[in-house]
C-alpha cells in the first residue's frame, strides 16, 4: 500500500524514519506505532498530493515528536502566531479616532491550523479569568479589509478558520478580550465615533499598555475581597449637572471617574493632586498637603466599574481660591457646553464663553479684578506690611503691571532675628500670565530660608528691578552689613547700583563658573576658579588666581570685566556672618513654592501668603522643643570641630591670644575678638577649628559663648515672634468702589509654551526637591 505524503505527520520520537520508509507502510507496521489512530485517519482521507509533487521533506526535532515538513514554496505554512490581549478595555485616540486596547496584558500563542481549533483558543482565554467564577467575555479580531477601523466577534469554528484564512499571508494576528460591560459600552464595528458620555476621546498613546503576567491577578482583584457583584445594577453615570461625588458612587469606568472627579474639583473651587493610579484603583488628595480631603475609588469585581471607597468631604485648608481653575482642560470645556448648544442651538463663543465664567468661576480676568479687594484686606489685617500695585493705563482701563508684598512679619522677624543677608532671584511663571515671579530670601540663624517679600513682574529689566528692589528698601531700609546675593540677572545690576550702592553684592559662583567655561574650555582653570571661590585666605586666593594667571592671562581681564562683584570668601564682609558663596537659597525657595507658578496670578500670590504663614507657625512650633542657648546647626558644628583636635599644636602668648600649629601651617587666634588668620570664624560667626583647639587648650567648658549672637535660639524667636493673619474666602472681602485692573494685554509668542527652561549641560537632570 503506498501513501501519499500530508503537510505535516507526527511520528513517534522512539523512532526516526525516512521517507522511502514511510512510503513502505502497512497496516502491520502502523500497529506497532503509538500513533496510529493519526496515521490511520490520514490513510482513510483522499489526497491528491504524491511524494512526486512535492519536495524532499525535512525533519524537524522537537520534544513531542519528530515531524516531516515541507519546503515547498507552492504549499503554505500552517504555523501562526496568535497575540492574544485580555484584561484591558477599548479607547479612543485623540489622534486618530480609532480603538486603542488599553491597561491589559498579552501572551502570544504558537499555533499548528491542523491541530489548533477555537475551543483552544477560548479555554485559553478562560484560563486568564480563571480568578473569577462564571466569565463573560467576548472575543473579537480587526477587519483588515474593511475601509476604516472595524471588529470582528469571534464565536464559532468557522469565524476562527476565516481569520486564519484573511491573515494567511502574515502567519500573525491579534486577538482581543473584552469584559461583557467593557463590550456593551464599545461596539466592534464602529468608525470614527466619539465616546459614549460626549467628552472629547483621551490624550492616549497609541501603543497599548501591556503590564506583566505576574500582574494580571492583582490587576482583576477589588479592594473588598467579599463585595458581591449584582449584574442588574448599572453604574450611575456623572453629567455635567451633577455637583456632589458620594461613597459607593459608581462609574462605567476608570476614565468616568477621572473625569467626573475634574468637574467636582471645579464646581467646588479646589485643586488636588494624584497619590496613586492605575487601571485598578485611584486615590487624590488636596493640593494643600496639610488638608484632610481625600478620595480613594477602586475597580469593582466586574473588572471595569470603578465605584468610590472613601471619601473625606471637609476641606480643612485656609487658601481663599484652592486652585480648581487649573483643572477646566479643553475636554471639560467641550463637556459642558454640549447640553448647552443642544438646548440653545447657535450660541457664539463671547456667549459661552461668558455662561462658563458665571456657571463654574473659571475667569482668568478674575484674578486680576480682584487685586485690589486682595490688596486692601491684605493692608486691613496686617497693619504695617507694604503692598504695591503699579498697573499701566490702556485706553481707559487699568491694566496690571506689578505687585509687590511684604508682610509686617517678615521684615520685623528679618531684622529682629535674621542675618542681614538676602538673595534675589526670579522664576517664569507656568499660567497664561506670562511674567516672572521675583523673591528676596533672608536665612535664619539654624540655616533655614526665611521669606522676605516677592512679588509678580512683568518681565525681568532694569525698571521692574529697580521697582522690586525700591518696594524692598521700603519694607527693611538697610540694615548695617547688608548683603544681596544674586545671579547678576538682566537689569539687576545696575538697579542695585540705583537703589543700594553702598552695599555688598555678591555674585553667585555657580553661574560664574557656568559663564567662565563657555569663554575658557579648561578644567583646569575652572577648578582654580571653584578653588579660589572657597578660600578665606586673601593671600590663598591671590596665589591661585596667579596659577591661572599663569596658564592663561586673559582669565584676569575676563574677571575683572565681566564679574566685578565679590564671588570669593576671601573678600566676604565679616558682618553678615554668612559665608554662601552661590546663591542656591534662592533657589529653595522657587522649589518650595512648587506647583504654585502655575496657577493665575491672585491664587499665587495668596497661595505664597498662605505658605508663609504656616511656615512662620511651624517654625515657632520647632521653638518649644529646643533646649539650650544655640540652634541646632551651631551645636552639630561644635561637636563636629571639638573631635580630633589632637594633631593641633597651641602656642600661648597670654590669656586670650595663642599661635596654633599644624602640619608646618601656624595660624594666630585671638578668643576676645573672636579672630583667627584664617577668617573662618570672622566671616561665619562660627569658632574655626583653630579656635577649638585653643579653647580645648585651656579647658574652657562654656563654647557657646564663642558664637555669635545670631546662632542662638534668642534670635531665632525674635525671628518668627510675629505672625500673619488668616484671610477670609474671596465672598467675604470688603467691595472696594473704583476702577478695577485688568489683566494686561499678553502677545503670545510662536510654538508651544516651554514648561521646563533649558537646563545648562553641567547641572543636575533630577528634579528638585520640595521643601516644607
Amino acid at each position: 500500500m503506498r501513501l501519499t505524503l500530508p503537510r505535516r505527520i507526527p511520528i513517534p520520537f522512539s523512532r526516526y524514519m525516512s521517507p522511502e520508509e514511510i512510503l513502505n507502510l502497512t497496516e502491520d507496521d502502523i500497529s506497532n506505532y503509538n500513533s496510529t489512530e493519526d496515521i490511520s485517519n490520514y490513510m482513510e482521507q483522499p489526497h491528491s498530493e504524491t511524494l512526486d509533487d512535492i519536495s524532499k521533506p525535512t525533519w524537524e526535532n522537537i520534544a513531542e515528536s519528530p515531524i516531516i515538513d515541507y519546503v515547498s514554496p507552492d504549499i503554505p505554512t500552517t504555523k501562526y502566531k496568535l497575540k492574544l490581549k485580555y484584561g484591558g478595555i477599548f479607547r479612543l485616540s485623540k489622534k486618530t479616532f480609532k480603538k486603542m486596547y488599553c491597561f491589559g496584558s498579552q501572551k502570544c500563542i504558537y499555533i499548528d491550523t491542523w491541530s489548533y481549533n477555537f475551543s483552544q483558543l477560548n479555554e485559553e482565554v478562560i484560563k486568564r479569568y480563571s480568578s473569577k467564577s462564571n466569565p463573560k467575555f467576548s472575543i473579537c479580531y480587526i477587519d483588515k479589509c474593511a475601509p476604516e477601523q472595524s471588529f470582528i466577534e469571534l464565536d464559532s469554528e468557522e469565524k476562527f478558520m476565516a481569520m486564519l484564512t484573511m491573515y494567511e499571508n502574515e502567519k500573525e494576528v491579534t486577538v482581543y478580550v473584552t469584559t461583557e460591560n467593557n463590550t456593551k459600552s464599545n461596539n466592534f464595528g464602529f468608525g470614527r465615533q466619539k465616546c459614549d458620555n460626549g467628552d472629547e476621546p483621551l490624550d492616549e498613546d497609541d501603543s497599548d499598555y501591556l503590564p506583566s503576567e505576574e500582574s494580571y491577578y492583582s490587576h482583576l482583584s477589588s479592594d473588598n475581597e467579599y463585595e458581591e457583584v449584582n449584574d442588574d445594577d448599572e453604574a450611575n453615570s456623572f453629567t455635567t449637572n451633577s455637583q456632589s461625588i458620594t461613597v459607593e458612587s459608581k462609574f462605567e469606568n476608570v476614565t468616568c471617574f477621572k473625569r467626573a472627579l475634574n468637574h467636582y474639583a471645579i464646581i467646588n473651587e479646589f485643586d488636588y493632586f494624584i497619590q496613586k493610579s492605575d487601571p485598578t484603583r485611584f486615590t487624590a488628595r488636596c493640593e494643600n498637603i496639610d488638608c484632610e480631603w481625600r478620595i480613594h475609588a477602586s475597580i469593582m469585581q466586574d473588572g471595569v466599574t470603578f465605584q468610590v471607597k472613601k471619601l473625606v468631604e471637609a476641606h480643612t485648608c485656609t487658601r481663599s481660591n484652592k486652585g480648581g481653575n487649573k483643572r477646566a482642560t479643553q475636554g471639560w470645556i467641550a463637556n459642558v457646553i454640549t447640553n448647552k448648544l443642544i438646548s440653545d442651538g447657535d450660541v457664539s463663543s463671547t456667549e459661552l464663553r461668558k455662561w462658563i465664567m458665571k456657571t463654574y468661576n473659571v475667569d482668568w480676568e478674575d484674578s486680576f479684578l480682584k487685586l485690589d479687594e486682595f490688596r486692601e484686606e491684605l493692608l486691613n489685617r496686617n497693619q504695617g506690611s507694604v503692598m504695591e500695585i503699579d498697573f499701566d493705563i490702556v485706553g481707559n482701563k487699568k491694566r496690571f503691571k506689578r505687585f509687590f508684598i511684604c508682610f509686617l512679619a517678615c521684615s520685623q522677624g528679618f531684622l529682629a532675628g535674621c542675618r542681614p543677608y538676602i538673595a534675589l532671584d526670579a522664576c517664569h511663571l507656568k499660567g497664561k500670565f506670562n511674567g516672572v515671579l521675583a523673591a528676596a530670601t533672608g536665612i535664619d540663624g539654624n540655616n533655614s530660608i526665611f521669606p522676605v517679600a516677592y512679588a509678580v513682574l512683568e518681565s525681568e529689566n532694569t525698571q521692574s528691578w529697580t521697582w522690586f528692589l525700591e518696594s524692598l528698601r521700603k519694607s527693611i531700609g538697610t540694615p548695617d552689613g547688608l548683603v544681596i546675593s544674586s545671579d547678576m540677572q538682566k537689569g539687576l545690576e545696575v538697579a542695585m547700583m540705583n537703589v543700594y550702592p553702598n552695599i555688598e553684592h555678591r555674585e553667585c559662583i555657580r553661574h560664574l563658573s557656568s559663564n567662565f567655561k563657555k569663554h575658557f574650555h579648561n578644567e583646569f582653570l575652572n577648578n582654580k576658579i571653584w578653588a579660589a571661590s572657597k578660600t578665606y585666605c586673601p593671600t590663598e586666593h591671590d596665589k591661585l588666581l596667579k596659577d591661572v594667571s599663569d596658564v592663561n592671562k586673559d582669565v584676569i581681564a575676563y574677571l575683572n570685566k565681566y564679574h566685578k562683584k565679590i564671588w570669593s570668601r576671601s573678600k566676604f564682609g565679616t558682618t553678615s556672618k554668612c559665608a554662601y558663596n552661590t546663591n542656591n537659597i534662592s533657589e529653595s525657595f522657587n522649589s518650595w513654592i512648587g506647583v504654585l507658578r502655575y496657577q493665575p496670578v491672585l491664587d499665587l500670590l495668596d497661595g505664597i501668603r498662605e505658605k508663609i504663614m504656616k511656615r512662620l507657625n511651624k517654625k515657632r512650633m520647632l521653638l518649644k522643643k529646643l533646649n539650650g542657648t544655640l540652634v541646632p546647626i551651631a551645636k552639630d558644628h561644635l561637636n563636629d570641630i571639638s573631635k580630633n583636635l589632637g594633631e593641633y599644636q597651641v602656642c600661648r602668648s597670654c590669656e586670650y591670644q595663642a599661635e596654633v600649629k599644624c602640619q608646618g601651617k601656624r595660624w594666630d587666634v585671638y578668643l576676645d575678638k573672636r579672630k583667627c588668620s584664617c577668617r573662618v570664624w570672622q566671616v561665619t560667626g562660627l569658632p574655626c577649628v583653630h579656635a577649638a583647639a585653643f579653647i580645648a587648650f585651656i579647658r574652657d567648658a562654656n563654647w557657646e559663648k564663642y558664637v555669635d549672637q545670631y546662632f542662638t535660639i534668642e534670635k531665632f524667636e525674635q525671628a518668627y515672634q510675629f505672625q500673619i493673619a488668616p484671610l477670609p474666602g474671596r465672598d467675604q472681602w470688603m467691595q472696594k468702589d473704583g476702577e478695577k485692573i485688568y489683566p494686561p494685554i499678553i502677545k503670545r509668542p510662536a510654538g508651544r509654551p516651554r514648561k521646563n527652561r533649558i537646563k545648562a549641560s553641567t547641572e543636575s537632570k533630577r528634579n528638585d526637591m520640595r521643601i516644607e
